[in-house]
């Protein structure tokens, strides 16, 4: 059979090039010949593995003094720096243009900030097929909210917003429009036959057919695309990281990640610290910050003598961690996250139940998704604002004490991730043979 060539276009945002790289490394084991285009900081952040047999084709993105190489990623950014980043790759038009003519691709496999990707590759007559690496929950939700003006008929109970969450959206929602391209739901037209979605097994079996009938497109799920781990630079402290959970007891530590991209505010950690103590677990807790702020600054911003007082009980690491080792461990009871779709998928595959901390955008989808299936609890705050301690504690100690509720949570997560790994390969093959079939 032909080897077809397949050219993946992310967005900039770790959350989106990871899923896009997985797939196109699997493929490139399905008789596909696959390239990923970005930029070279985001590359850097893939590339581990060197023997990839994915091309990476680097996006080379005018530099600006608010856009040095480095910073051409949305790591560290702030909304302001998200919506200027967009306006920028959306001037890298002639730029892709170049790349799309020297490839000469069989297919394009875009990203929803990129419509602009697929109307060039449909000028060349290269089919070119939506890929999102988010919930297919969020998108059956927000297509339905924008395509009805409402979400008043949105069939699916256990999915719904706050107003301040909806307002958010909203404002994410007009960030995209301000750039100009159409909104995202022309993703599903401009998607050539089908519309590929980072979701697997039974999990959202409801939404998948939901959006299918609103979108009138074939949905294809790609599995969970689960990376390796395999950052060579964070090993010595991933090592100091396992070693200390190797001394832990089955089952006795609470792992609270907010994710790869997300700075939490002063306040926020102070409430999660006050929280932590208040039940009185055992934890292992990834703070990130901005670039250039490092863990002189953990003093100033926790509770005084909270690392004293917690010495014995849990570790703190402000560098990078290997989140997917961490959840794969024997001793991790519990998951508290900010409900990113990639943690969500990383928690269901490893089977520990999630305690949902939801930001923004997506993610109190993704929570309530969690909630609907079992596999998690979230934690209540009032609109706008932060999760306090004592409602944390208080989520934390029904989950960690309580061993009915545990047992039922833990139930079924054991039963989606071994349904997750049952149907993995299976899905991969049903994406390749679809992929095929448009080229």
């Amino acid at each position: 059979a032909r080897e077809f060539k397949v050219l993946f276009f992310p967005w900039l945002a770790h959350g989106h090039v990871s899923p896009f790289f997985e797939l196109a490394k699997r493929l490139s084991k399905k008789n596909f010949k696959t390239y990923i285009c970005s930029t070279r900081v985001n590359m850097e952040s893939i590339q581990a593995t060197p023997d990839s047999a994915v091309d990476f084709v680097e996006l080379h993105m005018p530099p600006s003094p608010e856009f040095p190489p480095e910073l051409q990623t949305t790591r560290n950014a702030n909304g302001y720096l998200v919506q200027a980043l967009m306006k920028k790759l959306h001037l890298c038009k002639s730029i892709f243009f170049e790349i799309l003519t020297s490839i000469k691709p069989d297919l394009l496999i875009y990203d929803f900030l990129q419509l602009w990707s697929a109307k060039q590759a449909l000028s060349m007559d290269i089919p070119s097929v939506y890929f999102a690496p988010s919930s297919t929950a969020y998108h059956s939700y927000y297509h339905h909210l924008y395509t009805n003006g409402s979400t008043e008929k949105y069939p699916l109970e256990a999915i719904y917003l706050h107003d301040h969450e909806r307002f958010d959206l909203k404002h994410f929602k007009n960030l995209i429009e301000d750039i100009g391209d159409g909104f995202t739901f022309d993703d599903f037209n401009l998607s050539t036959k089908i519309m590929l979605v980072k979701s697997y097994g039974q999990v959202e079996a409801k939404y998948v057919s939901h959006l299918s009938n609103l979108s009138k497109t074939k949905i294809v799920l790609t599995g969970p695309l689960i990376a390796e781990s395999a950052n060579l630079n964070g090993a010595e402290k991933s090592n100091e990281i396992m070693n200390w959970l190797n001394d832990q007891q089955k089952l006795s530590i609470v792992y609270i990640s907010f994710g790869s991209e997300h700075v939490l505010s002063k306040e926020q950690i102070y409430e999660i610290s006050k929280g932590l103590e208040l039940s009185r677990v055992r934890f292992l807790w990834v703070i990130r910050f901005a670039v250039g702020k490092k863990e002189t600054f953990l003093e100033e911003i926790l509770p005084e003598g909270f690392l004293d007082r917690t010495k014995d009980d849990g570790i703190i690491v402000t560098e990078w961690a290997p989140q997917k080792k961490i959840l794969a461990h024997p001793s991790i009871r519990a998951f508290i996250s900010h409900c990113g779709w990639s943690s969500v998928t990383e928690g269901l595959y490893f089977g520990v139940p999630i305690i949902a901390m939801p930001i923004h955008v997506d993610q109190p989808i993704n929570a309530r998704l969690l909630v609907d299936v079992g596999a998690g609890i979230e934690v209540d705050r009032k609109p706008n604002e932060i999760f306090m301690g004592i409602a944390i504690a208080k989520t934390i100690t029904k989950v960690i004490c309580n061993e009915f509720v545990y047992q039922k949570m833990k139930k079924r997560t054991v039963h989606w991730s071994n349904e997750i790994r049952e149907n993995e390969e299976e899905e991969l093959n049903g994406v390749a043979e679809e992929l095929r079939k448009i080229c």
